[in-house]
Formats: structure tokens, sequence, C-alpha cells
């Protein structure tokens, strides 16, 4: 994907103050290397903590492309010198070392929750401060430190001494939840650089806590000195065939172990590459020592364990032991060959896909009875299929561009990245399928949907709630335990304002109800229900927009503005459009382009013959979508999205099934009149402006979303507000029989309990309007007789005596 560019530029950044130890603060992109001025942790803080990265911030970790990853960071955010304040940044640039130092762990994965809290309770470092990375991966901890340790006579690397002191420090303290690299180093190494840059993210809960702790100082550096191998160690080697039990009777006895015999069972075990827990809950559950010995005491056991474990390091770090004859690293799977006596790249380590995969943000989310495969990023979720999984896929493949190196049993493994490409090419078919994927963790975080009594709406800035008391606005990280599908954000910022009349749209829905404030409130409620995303069994209904004019049902006009009703509704709500001209209610996958995440599926200009029953089910009982090559999924009542139809013509079958499912708002000519060629803008003309177009700046925007919320909010208070259509009923009576009939049965007047022999009023209509060769069925007529009586109202009774018909009209 290619790097976001819609970014907004902060428009508070932190404020210099005197005092204090300092920092330098630099503005992106990271080649520049002046420094704006010099800052405070605690000002520092306070900007992490805002709101003025969060965007950014959550670009930066929707990236996946590892290339565009480190591109879009380095260009886009600003960055510090923990270390000290610059004149410019490197080594030959320092005014004044800060008195701080900057910890870097990266790669935590599932870990980042445990190590935090691990490191804010850190009673020998005592952090002055505490975030997470910009990439949401990591942990930046900056600690005090006695700036004599830092060795200003080095050419380079000036904090080595204290980094370290750090290194060591956490290969004790902290390898049960850090891997260290191929070099044993536990925390990032350019840490040994003064002038070591740090990109500053969003991150709403950091840690400040400036407090008095001496930090790193010599009785550290002397305690924790740095990671050395030694040369002269005797390698332990044993046969991967072997395992604790078999350790268990070389090393130890039945009862009574001390000392000596747990070293040589805890060194072996840890040759043969067990994991430590694994070694420690053997030791625990199955070994009897004893009571004179120093680990018959849990504590001492542990620690003593560790130390081998330390002592006997293979640099097997990244390795994951499975069985004596089998692990992982990385993708791979190793097994033990006893022909070439080592172990062998096999096939594809599953348990390492799926947590890729998991953690780059997918999974899978019930719908109904099913599931689909969603990804993640924050809480913006998106449906998404297994190509795209096998995009994320081979895009962690082609970075693999070195190989694998690994020390496992004191046998160095070198795998050519081709070797793991090659691997993951035959066999990756057997994980993009509905079988293996069943295995992705399932997100069950509540969609934000909105309740009987509330509305949300999310921008990019705040979440909008409409209730029928208020209208108000929250930061995002005010709400929490949800998600949000991403075509539901809204890509534009909000701030409420109760002053709507300056809005194109709103002049727009005055012109479209003829300024009648009955009309108007029909509109406006009409669209409140449109927009309030929640289902009500005594609502169900569907919004049918219509034009207020007479309609010749041969050559209907349209051009009032339904369609630019619906399309301000979609500036606020996921709107699925639907061709109704060619919508084929016999078609099984005719709603294939409704998605879970649909708010409003518009039926655009449906046929005069359009059965409107064809959505009753849908209007109660929820939608079932069928997708050519996709799984079908039911969507329940409660997710169902409302329905509206826009047409030019009156759609066939009143009834009252059909009526009280329909809520019929009616638009007047004020701009269809005004279109006589056919190639006339008479909004544009009117408005001076392209509606939702680059032409409208944030103010028009502003007044239109505060238009569409009043809309909610009086649709909340008031519910729909009906009003008797101007000539819904008389275009729907023409188009259900003939302009020249309409015309002919009015000028009959005929009168209550009358009775009228028909084929007289047959002959003399024909012969009226028709020639001998095109002329309607007098079956035909009768049926037009009794569309008459249901438009006026009345019962029509057919009355045939002596085999002659005869009809009357009664009042109902």
């Amino acid at each position: 994907m290619n790097p976001p560019t819609n970014l907004i530029t902060p428009a508070i950044i932190p404020e210099p103050i005197l005092g204090g130890k300092l920092v330098s603060y630099f503005k992106g992109p990271i080649t520049n290397t002046s420094p704006l001025y010099d800052v405070s942790l605690e000002e520092l803080h306070k900007y992490i903590i805002s709101d003025q990265l969060s965007e950014k911030t959550a670009q930066l970790r929707a990236i996946t492309d590892k290339k565009f990853y480190n591109q879009f960071k380095a260009e886009n955010f600003d960055y510090a010198t923990f270390n000290g304040t610059f004149q410019k940044r490197n080594e030959k640039g320092l005014k004044t070392p800060s008195g701080y130092f900057i910890i870097d762990v990266d790669h935590l994965g599932n870990n980042l929750k445990n190590f935090l809290d691990r490191i804010i309770a850190d009673k020998i470092l005592c952090p002055q401060l505490v975030f997470i990375s910009p990439g949401g991966d990591g942990v930046k901890t900056i600690v005090k430190i006695d700036i004599s340790l830092i060795d200003m006579s080095a050419k380079s690397k000036k904090m080595n001494a204290i980094w370290q002191a750090v290194n060591t420090y956490f290969s004790r303290e902290y390898a049960d939840l850090i891997t260290p690299n191929e070099k044993n180093e536990f925390i990032d190494g350019s840490g040994k650089d003064i002038s070591r840059a740090c990109f500053i993210p969003h991150d709403p809960n950091a840690y400040l806590n400036l407090n008095d702790s001496p930090g790193i100082d010599s009785n550290f550096i002397n305690n924790y000195a740095p990671i050395k191998k030694q040369q002269n160690e005797t390698s332990i080697k044993v046969s991967p065939k072997t395992n604790l039990d078999k350790l268990a009777k070389k090393h130890l006895l039945q009862t009574g172990n001390h000392h000596p015999n747990v070293i040589a069972f805890a060194s072996a075990a840890s040759a043969i590459g067990t994991p430590i827990s694994h070694t420690l809950n053997y030791l625990g559950n199955f070994v009897h020592i004893s009571e004179k010995s120093s680990h018959a005491d849990p504590g001492k056991l542990i620690k003593e364990v560790e130390d081998i474990y330390r002592r006997y390091n293979t640099d097997s770090g990244g390795v994951v032991f499975l069985t004596e004859l089998s692990f992982g690293f990385d993708i791979v799977y190793f097994k033990y060959s006893t022909v070439k006596s080592s172990f062998l790249p096999s096939s594809l380590y599953w348990d390492k896909i799926l947590q890729i995969l998991q953690y780059a943000g997918f999974s899978k989310r019930k719908i109904g009875k099913g599931f689909i495969y969603t990804h993640r990023s924050g809480c913006i979720i998106k449906e998404v299929t297994p190509e795209n999984m096998r995009d994320c896929m081979n895009n962690y493949i082609n970075q693999i561009n070195m190989d694998l190196k690994f020390t496992y049993q004191n046998i160095v493994y070198q795998i050519p990245a081709a070797t793991v490409r090659e691997i993951f090419l035959k066999n990756s078919n057997n994980i993009f399928n509905k079988t293996w994927l069943e295995h992705l963790q399932e997100d069950k975080d509540p969609i934000l949907k909105d309740t009987s009594s509330e509305m949300y709406f999310c921008f990019r800035n705040c979440v909008v709630t409409i209730t029928k008391e208020y209208i108000i606005t929250k930061y995002w990280n005010e709400k929490t335990g949800f998600c949000v599908w991403e075509d539901q954000v809204i890509a534009h910022d909000f701030a409420y304002s109760d002053n709507i009349t300056t809005s194109h749209f709103y002049n727009f829905l005055r012109n479209v109800t003829n300024h009648n404030e009955d009309r108007f409130f029909t509109m406006i409620t009409g669209i409140g229900y449109l927009l309030h995303f929640h289902f009500s069994e005594s609502e169900g209904q569907a919004v049918l927009l219509y034009d207020e004019t007479i309609t010749d049902t041969r050559t209907p006009q349209g051009g009032s503005g339904k369609g630019l009703i619906v399309n301000a509704i979609k500036q606020v709500r996921n709107v699925t459009k639907i061709d109704g001209k060619h919508l084929d209610p016999a078609n099984r996958f005719k709603w294939e382009q409704v998605t879970p995440s649909t708010q409003i599926t518009w039926l655009d200009d449906v046929k005069p013959d359009f059965d409107f029953s064809v959505l009753h089910s849908n209007l109660t009982d929820g939608w079932t979508v069928e997708r050519k090559y996709l799984p079908q999924f039911t969507i329940k009542p409660a997710d169902s999205p409302k329905t509206v139809i826009c047409s030019n013509t009156i759609m066939k079958g009143g009834g009252s099934t059909n009526r009280r499912r329909q809520h019929i708002i009616e638009l007047s000519d004020h701009y269809s009149k005004q279109i006589r060629k056919g190639d006339e803008k008479p909004i544009e003309r009117e408005h001076g402006c392209i509606f939702f177009s680059p032409q409208w700046d944030s103010n028009q925007w502003n007044a239109f979303y505060n238009v569409m919320f009043y809309c909610g909010f009086q649709y909340m208070t008031n519910g729909f507000v009906s009003y008797v259509g101007v000539n819904v009923e008389l275009n729907r009576f023409r188009q259900a029989t003939s302009e020249d009939f309409a015309t002919w049965v009015e000028d009959q007047k005929f009168e209550l309990n009358e009775t009228y022999f028909t084929k007289a009023k047959y002959e003399a209509f024909v012969g009226a309007f028709y020639d001998d060769n095109h002329r309607i069925a007098q079956r035909t007529f009768t049926g037009w007789i009794k569309e008459y009586a249901q438009y006026k109202g009345l019962n029509l009774e057919l009355k045939p005596s002596n085999g002659i018909s005869q009809f009357i009209l009664r009042s109902i």
C-alpha cells in the first residue's frame, strides 16, 4: 500500500520552558538535524497524551508494507534526543547531556502489556517517562543516569557502558518477555549513540513520574557487567532424541537431590533446547530435592536454573521448542533427520503463520450464523478475503532478504532466504482456505452501533452522540471496548453548532418541501429515521422518495433532488446503492452488494412494476445475502440496514400491507421545473456550488453535518412526522391505469349508489380513445374502475344481472 497523504498537521506542539532537565525537540522529517527548541519531559508527556498525534500514529500502524512504513515514519514524525540537547543532531553537536538515557525495546508482541506493567513498577530503574513506540509493538523508557558515566572521550558510542549494563539487566530481569537478537542484545543497539533520535507518537496512557531516584549510577554499572561469552566454556552436547525423563535418569537421584544433580540436569536440559518453563515444571513436579539443599527453596531453585540457562546460552533466540525431534524458527518447521543427524527444514511452522496474521490484525467475526474475515487497526475494522491475508504473508516473505541464521544445540543453522520462500510457496495452498482459517481468533468486540435511545457518528476527530435530549461530541479515547467498520468513519473533522440556516443543504430541504413546515418535518424526520441505525419492530419501514408533480407515465421526468438527499445521507452513513432498473427479484444474488457494514440500502430508480413485497421479509426479519464466490451471510434484524427507494413513478400495489411499511416523502418541483432542455443544472446554479464536492470548505461541510444531526435529533425527539401526500395517490392511480382513462373517469362524475352498465361505459371510453384495431379488453377496463374506486376510497360492487355486468360505487 502507499503511505497515507491526508495528514493533519498538529495544531499544538510542545512549548519550550526554562529550568529542569531538557532534551532537544526536532520537527520532522528525520533528515532535519536542526532542533526546533529544547523541552522538558513534562511538556513532551503532555504532547504525547494529547490527541494531536493520534491520526498520524494510527495511519502509520495501518501500513503493512515495511518499506512504506519506514518511509512514512521518517517523513512525517517529529523526534527528540532524550540523551541531551543539541545544536545539530550529531555527537559533535551536543550542547548539554540531559541526565537521561533512552531504552528502546522492540517486537514485544503479546508481551507488550506485561512489559509495560513491569517496567513502570521497576524499582531499580525507576522510569521517568514510558510510552509505546510509533509502531505499537515496542516501548520507549526514559531513565535517569549519572552523566559522569558518559564516555566523552570515545569517538562514537559514548553511551556504551550504560547501554551494556542496561542490556545485562534486561537479560536477567526481562528475558521471559524479550527475545534477544543474534548478538544477544535485549534492547535496541542504537541506544549507544548519544545523539540517538526517538520518534514522538501518540500514547494516551503514557506514564510520567519525575522522581528523585538515582537511576543508573556506578553501582548499577558494577552490578550488571556486560554479557560475555566464555571462550573456554565446554559445550554440553546431548542427542536430540533425549527427553527430560532420560536426562533425569542420567543426572538425578530418585530422592535427595543436591546442588550438583540440579546443575547437571538443568545444563543438559538447556543444551537440548528445552524451554526453561518445561525444565522448571519438571523439577517442581517430578524431582525430589533434599531438604538440606539450598534448592529446597523454590525461589532459589528458579534463580539457579535461570543462571544456568544464561551461562549455557546457545544463541537460540527465536527458536520454539516443540518436541525433542522438532522445533520452529520464524515460519519454518524443523524436523530431526536420523540420516543427516541434524534438524532439517520440513514445512511451514503453522502457529507462527497464525501469529503473524493475527498480529497483523486479521481475525474472524461472527455475522448471523456464519463468520467473515476482518482486518483490524486500532478499533477500525474492515471485511477482507483470504487473498488479502495471502498478500500480507507474501509481503512478509518478500521482506526476508537475508538468510535465517541461528544456533540450536550448539549447531549453527543458516537457511537461505530462497529456501524459506520455496517452502512457503509449496505449502501456502494449505493455509488460505476456509478450513485452516477457522483457527483465526474471533474478534468479539461489539460494533459501535446505535441503540433505541442513541445515535453514533464517527469522525476523524471525535464520536458524535445524538439522543432526544442532546447532541454531544467525545474524543475517541473517551470511548473504549468497541470497534467501527472502516467505511463507517467519516473522513472529516466535526464541531457542533446550532446555526444550520447557513447550510446549502438546509436551504435545499426547504426548497424541495415548498417551505411548508409540515412537509419539512416529514422530510427531516424521514432523513433522521434513515440515519438511526437501529431496528424497531414497530417500524420496519422503507422510505420512499417520490416527485410531487403529476407524472406522465410514458415520460417520467425526475430532477427534483431525490438522489441528492440519499447522497447526503451517504456522507454520514454507509450506503449501498442498487440499480433499481436492473433489479431482478428472482435473482438469488440480487442483494450481493449489501455488506455486513451496510447501514442503508438504496434502491435507485426502480421500475414501475417493482414488487414491493420483495422487501417485506428484509424489513422485518433481516437480510439473507448470497454472494457469488463468497460465503452467504445473514444480517439479523437488529443489525439490518434501513431501506430507501427513489422512483420517478409510483410503485404499483398500494394496499394496507404495503402502505404500513412505507414512509412516503414527496419532493416539490422547485428544481425540476427549471429543467427545459435537459442539460440545465438548477441546483448548482441556485446554490453556486456542487454539493459534497471539493468546492465545499470545512465550514460548509461542518454546517451540512449539523443539518444532518438536526434531522437525527428531530427524529429521536418526535419519531416519524407524516404528512398527507399532495399527489401520491393520484399519481399511483394514473400510473396503474392510463392518462386517458384518468381524464375520462373524472369527467363521468359517477354518483354513489347508482348502478352503471359496465359494457356501456366501456364502449363509451374505448370509442373516445381507441380505434377498432387498438383497444383494451373489457376486463382491463373493469380493473381500472376498481383502481379508481381504491383511489377515491370507495367500495366497488360488481353486480351481474341477467348476464349483464353492472357496477356500483359505495362509501366505505
